[in-house]
């Protein structure tokens, strides 16, 4: 799932309305953005402040709320604000999962065609339940493998959506969700094999000898003079060597 970007903190809303009132009195300025949704602040007129989710793939207002700020207090508006910014997430989520629900549904479709011989024995696995069956990794019916899967296939993913949708604009809008969807998820697996990488690496390091070098000041009457005072205070460590 995509995350939020947030770029005024719910308790800095009202502040900032006042603050910037001649600013949002000719346009709104955004709070945060999730997905396809962004969540703006507005001056509706005089001094109401307006909370409004848009849909920006729809160019459609989704959730809106007021507040007169000679009534309302920097509590009331944050919490306004955190609800708003909650529900932006949800559905954007939402929209999200009903994407990649009618993708998953058109590889089945293709699964079904191509294996035309095996639809029988899939209802039938389908239809009944054993436990003492270990649920199989390759199952075409299980979203989650098929997230991390077949989905994941660009080209294959691709196909499927120029393969069922007829409507240039439906295709257009499945391309561009299954190309950003796919980045992102595969981004994230990258990310957490990194951070998997980079603390192997880190332990690995902690275990290695490494040579230091420090800048050390000693007050004597000539370099020799100083360098034994330097022996005499680290007294003989054998990991410690003074150049001459």
């Amino acid at each position: 799932m995509s995350r939020t970007f947030r770029y005024i903190q719910n308790d800095d809303v009202l502040r900032s309305f006042k603050e910037f009132s001649d600013v949002i009195r000719k346009r709104p300025v955004v709070i945060a953005r999730h997905g396809d949704y962004v969540l703006y602040l507005s001056c509706l007129s005089g001094d109401m402040l307006g909370l409004s989710i848009e849909n920006l793939e729809k160019r459609k207002v989704v959730f809106s709320r007021t507040y007169d700020i000679n009534k309302t207090t920097d509590a009331l508006v944050a919490r306004g604000t955190r609800h708003a910014v909650q529900k932006m997430s949800e559905l954007s989520d939402e929209d999200v999962n009903r994407k990649r629900l009618q993708i998953w549904k058109w590889y089945i479709m293709e699964w079904q065609k191509n294996n035309a011989e095996n639809e029988e024995e899939l209802m039938s696995r389908e239809l009944d339940w054993d436990d003492s069956k270990e649920q199989d990794k390759d199952d075409i019916l299980d979203m989650e493998s098929f997230l991390h899967g077949a989905y994941l296939n660009l080209g294959d993913t691709i196909h499927l959506i120029n393969t069922y949708l007829k409507n240039e604009k439906h295709k257009d809008m499945f391309r561009r969700f299954a190309i950003n969807d796919i980045m992102e998820l595969t981004g994230e697996d990258t990310k957490d094999k990194s951070i998997t990488e980079a603390e192997k690496n880190r332990k690995s390091e902690d275990e290695e000898n490494h040579t230091y070098r420090f800048t050390v000041s000693v007050e004597a009457t000539d370099k020799e003079h100083a360098r034994q005072a330097l022996l005499n205070y680290l007294a003989g460590d054998e990991r410690i060597k003074v150049q001459k």
